[in-house]
């Protein structure tokens, strides 16, 4: 009886909070731009930022003038490049490449009627994985190959803390968030723990949006 009651009184809320959330100002649009990402692996002095895109839709709710709560739904190409450029033997490069669903649920601040500051958490599902290399050994022999690297040996969710700032121009929105993941990328006892141990994405995202 307890339970049944429970859930009553949490179906109650839900329906209050979404009437409340509908019944406010909001906005939806669609978004995308550069992702320059790297993973927080120690790899020696060639680590390199990858760049990268993301592209999807988002809402932004008005709780009042100040503010608002902003969910998006992203696809996102992350990863990381390592530079042999300079190293004695080796010339080239090997990118790790992520594609993901992403997912940031922002609070959102109004500085001023132009601009805003945004932070929150945001949860990532692994769609696609893969490692390329293209380098030189001595100058003569060429590495060309996809590495047999690919999605089961990384996590499938990553999740962690996203903050931003954003400029707005009646419909055009132009912004720069970071995202800081606290999910370790490579599984354990797989070839992609070997190479970057415990590290942890790193996204910059600088974007636009078209608000409708």
């Amino acid at each position: 009886m307890n339970s049944l009651k429970s859930l009553k009184l949490t179906l109650v809320l839900l329906l209050f909070t979404g009437g409340y959330l509908l019944a406010q100002e909001s906005t939806v649009g669609i978004k995308g731009g550069l992702n320059l990402s790297t993973i927080s692996a120690d790899v020696g002095d060639y680590k390199n930022l990858k760049p990268g895109f993301h592209l999807g839709v988002f809402t932004n709710v008005g709780i009042n003038e100040a503010i608002g709560f902003q969910p998006e739904l992203l696809f996102s190409n992350t990863g990381l490049k390592i530079n042999y450029d300079g190293a004695i033997i080796t010339d080239g490069e090997t990118r790790f490449n992520l594609n993901y669903l992403e997912l940031p649920l922002y609070l959102t601040v109004n500085m001023i009627e132009t601009f805003r500051f945004q932070v929150g958490p945001y949860v990532r599902y692994l769609l696609s994985a893969d490692v390329e290399t293209d380098a030189t050994v001595f100058n003569y022999f060429e590495i060309d190959s996809n590495d047999e690297l690919d999605r089961k040996n990384f996590n499938a969710f990553d999740y962690g803390l996203a903050a931003g700032i954003a400029f707005n121009f009646n419909a055009l929105e132009l912004g720069v968030n970071y995202t800081l993941g606290l999910n370790q990328v490579a599984k354990d006892d797989e070839p992609s723990y070997k190479l970057l141990g415990d590290g942890k994405n790193r996204v910059i995202q600088v974007y636009a949006g078209i608000k409708f």
